[in-house]
C-alpha cells in the first residue's frame, strides 16, 4: 500500500475528488508525470473532505509488478525480437538488413503499444485503481 498527500482541487460526482499531488508523492511510471511539479489524481473521498483541504490517500499497489513488466519489458522485448527477425529476413532476402531491422523494431513498438493499452483497459475493469482518501490533514 502506498501513501501520499495532496490538496483537493475539485469534488466530482459521487464520492470522487481530484487531488493535486506534489512531485514528492508521485507514484507513476511515466516520464511526463515525473517531470511535472504537480500531478492530479482521482481518489475516493470516503472521509468527506472539502475543496482546498490537505488529505492523505492510499493507493493499492497489488498489480504494480505486473504493470511494470507490461509497460517496460514487453515493449523492449517486442522491439528486440522483431528487430532481429526482420534483420535476418533482410539478410536472407539480400536487402539492407539494417533498414529491415528498423522496420521490425517500429512494428514491435506499435504491437507493444497496443498490448499496453489493452492491459490497462483490462486492469481497470478488474480492479478499481483509484486512490482512497484516508485522512484529512488540514
Amino acid at each position: 500500500m502506498r501513501i501520499g498527500e495532496g490538496v483537493i482541487e475539485e469534488l466530482k460526482d459521487g464520492d470522487l475528488a481530484k487531488i493535486k499531488v506534489n512531485s514528492d508523492y508521485i507514484y507513476m511510471a511515466c516520464s511526463a508525470c515525473m517531470a511535472a511539479d504537480h500531478v492530479f489524481i482521482t481518489a475516493h473521498n470516503t472521509v468527506g473532505a472539502k475543496e482546498g483541504q490537505t488529505v492523505r490517500y492510499e493507493v493499492d499497489d497489488q498489480h504494480q509488478a505486473a504493470g511494470a513488466f507490461v509497460c517496460f519489458i514487453v515493449p523492449l522485448a517486442a522491439m528486440l525480437i522483431l528487430g532481429l527477425l526482420f534483420y535476418e529476413a533482410g539478410l536472407s532476402a539480400g536487402h539492407d538488413s539494417y533498414l529491415f531491422s528498423l522496420v521490425g523494431a517500429v512494428i514491435g513498438f506499435l504491437i507493444s503499444h497496443a498490448i499496453v493499452k489493452k492491459y490497462d483497459k483490462a486492469l481497470s475493469k478488474i480492479q478499481d485503481t483509484k486512490a482512497t482518501i484516508t485522512e484529512i490533514l488540514l
